[in-house]
């Protein structure tokens, strides 16, 4: 299965004519609004960031406000599939680890309504980019060891 994350994407920088008004990435960068209980795929695209010959290799995703059932790497694009636990002002912080060693750390936001989604997605087990052989998964490019189940 050929899958790639092509919504609820922002891009990791800042555009240049933001940069000199003052702005930084921390007040500029937001999903879309999500529902309560709603889940589905966010990601953020380090692709300015990143040296055309880097690449990311390891990626972690934390939030207080929503359960993350995976998250994976798609080129310079890092995902996670988040459900939405909490309403209001959720911010989710993403690190991401180069070949080259370098490690870049953003927060993103995103305003949980406090409306409740009538039907909620239920999370795959793993990323759509893993491959399974088997009882053994094993994850696109994080670094990862094979996860037995």
């Amino acid at each position: 299965m050929i899958w790639a994350p092509c919504q609820r994407i922002v891009r990791a920088d800042v555009p240049p004519a933001l940069r000199i008004r003052g702005f930084d990435a921390r007040t500029v960068i937001y999903w879309p609004d999500a529902a309560l209980n709603s889940a589905a795929d966010y990601s953020i695209d380090f692709s300015a960031l990143i040296c055309p010959d880097d690449r990311i290799v390891a990626v972690e995703f934390a939030t207080a406000g929503g359960q993350i059932a995976w998250s994976s790497i798609f080129g310079p694009v890092a995902t996670a599939w988040i459900m939405w636990i909490s309403p209001g002002l959720q911010t989710v912080t993403v690190t991401v680890r180069t070949t080259g060693g370098q490690v870049m750390t953003l927060s993103i936001s995103v305003t949980v309504r406090d409306t409740a989604s009538l039907m909620s997605p239920a999370p795959q087990p793993y990323a759509p980019n893993a491959f399974l052989l088997g009882s053994a998964i094993v994850p696109d490019a994080s670094g990862n060891p094979l996860i037995f189940g």
